[in-house]
């Protein structure tokens, strides 16, 4: 399986008071041409869509746009997660309808122990989560940090769960 890994888009982000639009349309180009050039199977976008948990609607227009061309229009199975800059809440909407296409965002803790399959490969799909979501989804109040929490599922327990 090729895949293209990506990460950390910051859809809207400004840099004093700099529109970093054109350079994120530059850069989003080069995605689109590396998967048709390398011929990848999937796209990966590792979290941090948007640059802010409320973006402007000109940068959702944005996002949504990319990944439909991405996998509407070109077709590519795309596997994206939320990050600590995203609300989850809001990406998470629709998701349930995604799938149908081969669009996959994971934005709950809950979903990163059921794998997406793409092709012969198996993805586990871990979005950004805060403490209190590991400890809400164990039922462990006890749980104080996250190397305490990722452990909690290591070797495969999550069947357990």
């Amino acid at each position: 399986m090729r895949f293209l890994h990506t990460a950390d888009w910051h859809v809207g982000k400004e840099l004093n008071g700099y529109d970093l639009t054109a350079d994120h349309q530059v850069a989003f180009e080069q995605i689109k041409s590396l998967a048709q050039t390398e011929h990848v199977d999937a796209i990966v976008v590792a979290g941090d869509l948007y640059d802010r948990r409320v973006p402007r609607e000109a940068a959702v227009a944005t996002v949504n746009q990319e990944l439909k061309e991405l996998n509407l229009e070109l077709e590519y199975p795309v596997l994206a997660v939320s990050g600590n800059h995203d609300s989850a809440i809001r990406l998470g909407t629709g998701s349930d309808w995604y799938q149908a296409t081969n669009f996959y965002l994971h934005t709950e803790l809950a979903q990163a122990f059921e794998p997406v399959v793409v092709g012969d490969t198996q993805w586990f799909l871990l979005p950004y989560f805060e403490l209190q979501a590991v400890r809400n989804y164990f039922h462990d109040d006890t749980i104080q940090s996250l190397p305490v929490a990722m452990e909690k599922n290591r070797g495969g327990n999550a069947s357990e769960i």
